[in-house]
């Protein structure tokens, strides 16, 4: 069932709630982001990923990218960034930036199409 949330000027803590569910049961959602509507699930879930290539007919070897809420967040689910990776997270964080880095197990192979590294 798709349920619709106006969030515009205020997020209602329950349909914020809703949403939250709806990823951790492997479900997905759209969202905006500052450029388009994007399809969204939860990067540690490989059936839930595998949704988003199924619902989209993406090609499988097409990765997907992941959100992320703040520049912490990074370190939870990547390898080490370099130094100039370093730099480029303190300079453009947040915001609309993304980056290319070895992904840490917790982050499912289905995000990276079994590749090691992941666009964040």
């Amino acid at each position: 069932m798709m349920k619709v949330y106006d969030w515009k000027d205020n997020i209602k803590e329950n349909e914020l709630n809703n949403v939250i569910e709806t990823l951790k049961n492997d479900g997905l959602v759209i969202l905006p982001t500052e450029t388009v509507y994007g399809l969204a699930a939860n990067a540690f879930s490989d059936k839930a990923c595998k949704r988003i290539f199924t619902a989209k007919g993406r090609a499988q070897d097409n990765p997907l990218i992941v959100h992320v809420s703040n520049k912490e967040m990074i370190y939870d689910i990547v390898e080490k960034p370099n130094e100039i990776e370093e730099k480029l997270i303190e300079s453009f964080m947040p915001g609309p930036f993304t980056l290319i880095l070895n992904k840490k197990k917790s982050i499912c192979d289905t995000v990276t199409c079994n590749r090691r590294n992941c666009w964040y």
